[in-house]
């Protein structure tokens, strides 16, 4: 019995840990916390698909492509349907300054 409430409390520790990994991942890079705070993970989770596609299927899909940055800039900026399929549309985040966007551009680059 006392080994089972050992097993349950280990496994409850990892829940717990695995549903805060984001905010840890905020806390130690600046462009996750700047994502955090400029609202895009309303939408978009770093490795599973939300309202719209992971920041990792991002990367998957632009990050060979030689204009992804400028790509992905303005499209941020504009918003738009169609980029993944009918699916998903993005309003404009022109909120954003240009300073903020290419730092969160290049953030999801990196995933």
């Amino acid at each position: 019995m006392k080994s089972q409430r050992g097993v349950v409390c280990v496994l409850g520790m990892v829940a717990m840990l695995a549903d805060f990994r984001p905010l840890a991942a905020a806390d130690t890079d600046p462009a996750a916390k700047l994502a955090e705070q400029r609202g895009c993970l309303r939408c978009h989770d770093p490795a599973r698909p939300r309202f719209g596609p992971s920041f990792l299927a991002i990367a998957d899909r632009y990050r060979s492509n030689c204009d992804a940055e400028s790509r992905l800039i303005d499209w941020l900026g504009t918003g738009g349907l169609g980029h993944w399929g009918n699916e998903y549309e993005m309003s404009g985040q022109d909120h954003l300054g240009a300073s903020d966007t290419l730092t969160l551009v290049r953030w999801i680059l990196r995933q």
